[in-house]
């Protein structure tokens, strides 16, 4: 059966398009022009500011070997000029010398092929090598366009076309248009890090999302505060579809109730659109499976005892240097007496849960840890304390010469009941190299939670996305969670977190992206659902990063968990989200009621759930 789905896949391709004009002038007011029209990129024939075009967000084409250009159109005439040019940001404006095509295709191998006319495609065809990534032509009508596209070009360049333009071609075509940049799908992120100078890189990170399309810019990002952008459906950009060749082979599987593979996953991850709506819709059907119609939520407090950190982690905005100077915040470190405190009115005001994670302060200990929980637990012997990060415990296991496992015993007879998944990040050492180099690696932090849940202290996994990510990156983060998952069933949920990027060190020195897309949040969270199933019930939505409006959005997306009341959540807001302080019960409740949920507050390991149309909603404490 799988072989004759295979065999009659949807005929559908997948083609990219570029908006791109030639460009006229440098100035504010043209290309501020432009950037409302649409326009991404320009074709430079004369000497203008590079640096303006840049700094307003275009990328440039050109063929004057002098000019700063992202990339260069090279010819039969001037192809010799560009012998030491890299490869990936050459392309080659084929015009009928097979001769020269041959040697330039040989020598050169440009990723683009640009056709004057469709004579020769099948010469093309013939000779192009697996380094030839598109096949470009210039299309000035949906005529022009579905010509092309019937003689097998892959990548259209539209001049002055507008959006309802775009749309008309969408609805008329049968194949998918995707957006893409000048040089996003062509180059990775660290291909663009390698051969980029500064501010091409950072031009490159700030057009382009996750996946690697051209990123649909809003007035909404996680940590903004501001309402999530008008939907259609599940997702925002419906001008840019793309799905895998395997999309419906894989769909038929999760309709046969097979588990999709990480090759699967990775093939999900592409999707754009329309197709994340199919995903999501499917994400939530599964949820009402397994979880009905609850949604539930944790009462808790979180307390970041320190402030102070010796890591040089370049996502993190939170962090302070025992003497840093110009800081936005004052570098602190509470003692035990005052955690021990706001751990009691915690728990006077009904939270179940006391979170503890801070910094890695220099002068902290294995210890010190040990002490605080001890310190907790003779206090509130009921509260369950939900605290430090596989690093921390890494780092105190070191201070105090014990192994990981004794250690571990140490934190659960003192008290400790659970772990946070946080410190994972992006568990891919491809991209810890440059997010977290100083940090344990992904190997460790899966060790120290396997031994955690060996012991019979559970965790939550998460995963940070939308910095210097890319969906490889998801994949094999998922694909350790779910492989750790299926030794020791210690995962109690998954918490995909948005990257916040105002505050963040990385994203002030123009290395990483604004955080992910709205339609890469829908989608990251939806695929949770769908790869975790039968292994992980909980998906949690972060109201931290998405604000209340986001959370409530993916509550439809196959989320069924909306996290903890968090008084106190200082992380985030350090890195410039503008909630997270606190949310109240009754928030969480009207929150999920105007969804047609049914509110439910539960205990940290979902053991305990309690129906809140059971209470009274003026009650001044709701405990579980």
């Amino acid at each position: 059966m799988k072989m004759d789905i295979q065999n009659n896949m949807n005929s559908q391709s997948n083609i990219s398009y570029l908006r791109i004009r030639p460009c006229d002038n440098d100035n504010e007011i043209y290309l501020n022009s432009r950037k409302k029209e649409g326009t991404s990129s320009f074709l430079i024939k004369d000497k203008l500011n590079f640096h303006e075009i840049n700094r307003k967000g275009f990328q440039t084409i050109s063929n004057n070997i002098s000019h700063q250009s992202s990339m260069w159109i090279i010819n039969d005439d001037n192809w010799e000029k560009f012998m030491k040019v890299d490869s990936r940001r050459v392309i080659y404006f084929y015009k009928g010398n097979k001769e020269i095509a041959l040697e330039v295709l040989t020598r050169l191998k440009p990723r683009i092929i640009q056709l004057s006319n469709f004579d020769d495609m099948a010469f093309i065809n013939l000779y192009k090598t697996d380094y030839v990534s598109l096949i470009s032509k210039y299309v000035d009508s949906i005529e022009d366009a579905l010509e092309a596209i019937n003689h097998g070009v892959n990548d259209l360049l539209l001049r002055d076309w507008n959006t309802e333009q775009i749309s008309d071609l969408q609805n008329i075509s049968n194949n998918n248009l995707y957006e893409r940049t000048v040089l996003s799908p062509i180059l990775s992120i660290n291909e663009a890090r390698d051969i980029l100078e500064k501010e091409e890189f950072t031009n490159y990170l700030l057009t382009r999302d996750v996946r690697g399309y051209r990123r649909k810019n809003t007035d909404w990002y996680p940590g903004s505060g501001k309402a999530i952008p008008k939907l259609f459906n599940y997702v925002f950009n419906n001008d840019s579809d793309y799905k895998s060749d395997k999309f419906n082979y894989i769909f038929e599987k999760l309709e046969d109730e097979e588990i999709i593979t990480d090759d699967d996953l990775t093939e999900l991850f592409k999707t754009s659109g329309k197709y994340i709506n199919r995903i999501s819709e499917f994400a939530n059907e599964l949820n009402l499976k397994i979880n009905g119609n609850k949604v539930t939520f944790v009462k808790n407090r979180n307390i970041n005892y320190t402030n102070q950190c010796y890591y040089k982690c370049g996502f993190c905005g939170f962090s302070k240097g025992p003497k840093s100077l110009d800081l936005k915040e004052v570098p602190y470190s509470l003692d035990s007496k005052e955690v021990v405190e706001r751990s009691k009115e915690a728990y006077e005001s009904g939270a179940s849960e006391v979170c503890l994670q801070g910094g890695i302060h220099p002068n902290y200990t294995g210890e010190f840890y040990l002490n605080l929980v001890k310190e907790i637990k003779e206090e509130i012997p009921d509260m369950h304390i939900h605290g430090f990060t596989p690093l921390e415990i890494w780092q105190g296991a070191e201070t105090i010469n014990k192994s990981i496992e004794d250690y571990l015993v140490m934190l659960k007879d003192a008290g400790l009941n659970t772990l946070p998944g946080t410190a994972a990040e992006i568990l891919d050492d491809r991209i810890r190299k440059y997010l977290c180099p100083d940090k344990i690696t992904s190997k460790e932090w899966a060790y120290v939670m396997e031994v955690a849940h060996s012991i019979g202290i559970k965790s939550t996994a998460t995963i940070m996305f939308g910095h210097i990510d890319d969906i490889n990156s998801w994949t094999n983060h998922y694909s350790l969670i779910r492989q750790l998952q299926s030794r020791t069933r210690g995962f109690t949920e998954v918490v995909p977190l948005p990257f916040v990027h105002m505050g963040s060190p990385i994203y002030l020195q123009g290395k990483s992206m604004p955080g992910p897309t709205w339609d890469e949040i829908v989608l990251i969270h939806s695929l949770a659902r769908i790869y975790f199933n039968t292994y992980i019930d909980n998906i949690q939505a972060s109201w931290v990063k998405l604000g209340h409006d986001g959370a409530s959005n993916l509550l439809k997306a196959g989320v069924n968990d909306l996290g903890g009341t968090l008084i106190n959540e200082n992380i985030s807001r350090a890195s410039g989200a503008s909630h997270g302080q606190e949310t109240t019960d009754h928030e969480f409740i009207n929150l999920i009621k105007e969804n047609n949920k049914k509110p439910y507050l539960r205990n940290t390991l979902y053991t305990k759930l309690k129906k809140i149309e059971e209470l009274s909603l003026e009650e001044d404490v709701i405990k579980i």
